[in-house]
């Protein structure tokens, strides 16, 4: 009995371990990154993260569509209403351009662009009239300078062009959308989607650029 339980312990010992499953591959987060300020500054309510309205200060939330217009009619209150505070943002790379920013001591100065209650520097004056208008991807730049914007003209969900200030962060990317209603359907099939996008931002690279007129 105590050879046949030695030699049971034996082959056990010398019998293949089970083998383990894959660990299932972790698909990328589709993300909208937002700085929402937490109350309308006109109604004083707390915001809906689905209405808003942009500004040369970026974007201002609002807690119903009939606040627009008073938003828009005096913006510098409501922006100073919506964002009391300022957050400096010591950034060392433009977030328009992807550049380093210049040095003092080079002879040029960065300018100042203040959005969402965040003050940062960018290139130049060009740099930031884009920054003001193109503000929830400057600021997802800001926060993320590793991001790369895929740039594309054609929305991949639905084939129009695409929007300012609409687009999701996905796998490291901004991908441009036409609309926030197609937002929901790019997540369903989000790597199908970022692959169109890609290769429409391939076809526009491919498309020959008009000549500049001479001087």
């Amino acid at each position: 009995m105590h050879s046949f339980l030695l030699a049971l312990s034996l082959l056990l010992a010398q019998a293949p371990a089970p083998a383990q499953a894959p660990a299932a591959a972790q698909t990328p987060e589709v993300t909208v990154p937002t700085w929402p300020n937490p109350t309308c500054p006109v109604m004083g309510k707390p915001i809906s993260a689905r209405l808003y309205t942009d500004t040369k200060y970026g974007r201002i939330y609002i807690c119903c569509k009939t606040c627009v217009k008073d938003i828009q009619d005096d913006v510098e209150t409501n922006y100073k209403a919506s964002y009391p505070t300022t957050v400096k943002v010591e950034n060392s790379v433009c977030p328009v351009t992807g550049s380093a920013l210049p040095k003092l001591t080079e002879g040029q100065k960065p300018v100042l662009v203040v959005l969402q209650g965040r003050e940062f520097r960018v290139a130049d004056a060009k740099a930031a009239t884009l920054a003001s208008e193109d503000a929830q991807a400057t600021l997802a730049k800001l926060s993320d300078p590793k991001l790369i914007d895929v740039a594309n003209a054609t929305c991949p969900v639905s084939g129009g062009a695409v929007a300012k200030n609409i687009f999701v962060v996905h796998d490291g990317r901004i991908v441009r959308l036409s609309s926030i209603k197609v937002i929901e359907d790019y997540k369903k099939d989000a790597a199908k989607y970022l692959a169109k996008a890609l290769e429409l931002r391939a076809k526009q690279d491919a498309q020959p650029q008009p000549k500049k007129a001479a001087q």
